[in-house]
């Protein structure tokens, strides 16, 4: 079936030729939008990327996930201590209840250059704001574990694990963590404070007679829960329960505040995201004849190639709502224009622009420009920066190319790809290459034959060396050491089992055997 949709009932006017040609109306223009666009304000100012970014970052923002959030036990967890409801609404946020369960800050916000520390979609935090609460967040991580049963040994006896206190006398593999802040049932109590390796959950499993039958000092083996290197935290709750076959499990949440900082990301409701490069306390931010301190400062360079216009408007109507005590109307596709808005700021007194006369914070002089200020809804995304901060001096290897390993969970190491060896390239630094990208990445030693070029056998014990390919044996020949990466090796020795001898000649002047 053909549809064709009109955007209002305007359009069904009789008059028009084409009018005949709809089978369907919308009950508002704005019901095009999905549930992440439909609290944009104002989104049809916005180009359309940027509507598509907050569609996708929505989903991010820190709020109250859930009104019973305290009694869940998810897996993560973040909710924001102080969410407001923004001032400046739409008609769908009505029906979507975001009042009641909202996921950010009306935010004081300057837009404005201010010691250099926002650029590169960097933003100045207020520090005393953020002592006072500002963007302040929980963190909450369940960690769970089962006793589980199987059968073991020859006869198949079903053996059972158990909550309880490992003990290591008579535990095997155990730990390395603390286990001194487990109860002897095995369970951390709720209020304790915990930090990364210490046991949260005490799990042990009988361990199988030894076969020649005699006693052995280890009755039990090791199968506790300890908690995430990088994170510390309070025990929030334990929770023991039982599954639907009968066996006893357990939930442990573990609490932990989280403050702004440097590195954590924000973003305003229009795609404008950005992380803390600097806070200042209140004394050091600029303010505003009546004394009005921004709580953010955002750059002016983020403004004019993004096209984010709705972001103005909004913090342009934010500034007349918060007077006038009112929510603002931002609902897209309405007759709200941007004169209006102006004409009703000016009534009140101010600038019909939004921009004020700014004093400068260190010395107390006004600036020379005025600048845009006035509120604005800001979110505080999950990226958190402790969640992401990584570094190693020396760490695990890769087993097959003892290469380090990657990422942060695996204590991994700092990739320096191809981009980065073209900077160190243009500037000349051929030692600190080779230290980068040899010496700390997979250095090997292999012995090489001169006269055939394959790899010889070595016994640096006894300090013996032979080739034994074919063409070498009872011939005279002469061994060298090589330093390659241990992956090039690798690379040789899999060409080899497909038929192809990669070769290495080191020096020109022994004598060869070509006839192969």
């Amino acid at each position: 079936e053909t549809t064709m949709i009109a955007m209002e009932p305007a359009d069904l006017n009789m008059e028009d030729s084409y009018s005949s040609t709809y089978t369907h109306c919308e009950i508002h223009p704005s019901m095009i939008l999905g549930i992440c666009a439909s609290i944009i304000p104002f989104p049809d100012h916005n180009q359309s990327p940027r509507n598509t970014y907050q569609s996708a970052m929505g989903k991010q923002a820190m709020g109250i996930y859930s009104s019973n959030y305290q009694v869940r036990m998810d897996t993560m967890a973040h909710v924001l201590h102080y969410p407001q409801k923004p001032l400046c609404t739409t008609r769908a946020m009505e029906f979507l209840h975001f009042r009641e369960l909202p996921s950010g800050v009306n935010c004081v916000v300057a837009i404005m250059i201010y010691t250099g520390y926002n650029q590169e979609d960097s933003l100045i935090l207020n520090q005393s704001a953020i002592d006072r609460g500002l963007f302040r967040s929980s963190y909450y991580r369940c960690y769970n574990d089962e006793e589980k049963s199987s059968s073991v040994g020859t006869i198949g006896s079903l053996t059972s694990e158990t909550f309880e206190k490992p003990h290591i006398d008579s535990c095997r593999g155990m730990k390395h963590g603390e286990y001194g802040k487990l109860d002897e049932d095995g369970l951390v109590q709720p209020g304790t404070r915990v930090s990364g390796d210490d046991i949260l959950i005490g799990k042990t499993a009988p361990m199988d007679a030894s076969p020649s039958g005699m006693p052995s000092r280890y009755t039990k083996r090791d199968c506790s829960t300890a908690m995430k290197a990088t994170e510390s935290g309070i025990v929030d709750n334990v929770m023991l329960s039982t599954t639907k076959e009968g066996y006893r499990f357990v939930k442990v949440r573990i609490r932990n505040v989280r403050i702004p900082q440097i590195g954590d990301k924000f973003a305003s409701r229009h795609g404008q995201k950005g992380t803390i490069g600097m806070t200042y306390t209140q004394e050091d931010m600029p303010f505003t004849a009546e004394g009005i301190v921004p709580d953010i400062i955002v750059n002016p360079h983020a403004i004019p190639s993004r096209m984010t216009i709705a972001q103005l408007i909004e913090c342009l109507l934010g500034k007349v709502v918060v007077f006038q005590g009112c929510e603002g109307d931002a609902t897209p596709f309405t007759d709200v224009t941007v004169e209006d808005i102006s004409k009703r700021l000016h009534a009140m007194g101010y600038q019909r622009h939004g921009n004020e006369a700014i004093y400068q914070g260190h010395t107390g002089r006004p600036l020379c420009a005025r600048v845009f200020i006035g509120p604005t809804f800001y979110q505080r995304l999950k990226h958190l920066v402790d969640d992401k901060v990584h570094s190693r001096a020396r760490g695990p290897v890769a087993m097959l190319t003892r290469q380090p390993l990657e990422g942060r969970s695996r204590d991994g190491g700092l990739r320096m790809g191809e981009m980065e060896r073209d900077c160190l390239i243009t500037h000349g630094c051929a030692n600190f290459m080779r230290d980068r990208f040899f010496c700390n990445s997979d250095q090997y030693r292999i012995h090489i034959c001169q006269r055939c070029g394959l790899t010889a056998q070595s016994n640096l014990k006894k300090m013996t060396y032979e080739c034994r390919t074919p063409m070498c044996v009872g011939q005279p020949f002469q061994i060298c050491q090589i330093e390659i990466p241990y992956a090039c090796k690798l690379l040789f020795q899999e060409l080899m089992s497909m038929c192809i001898s990669p070769r290495i000649y080191t020096d020109t002047r022994v004598t060869r055997d070509n006839s192969y």
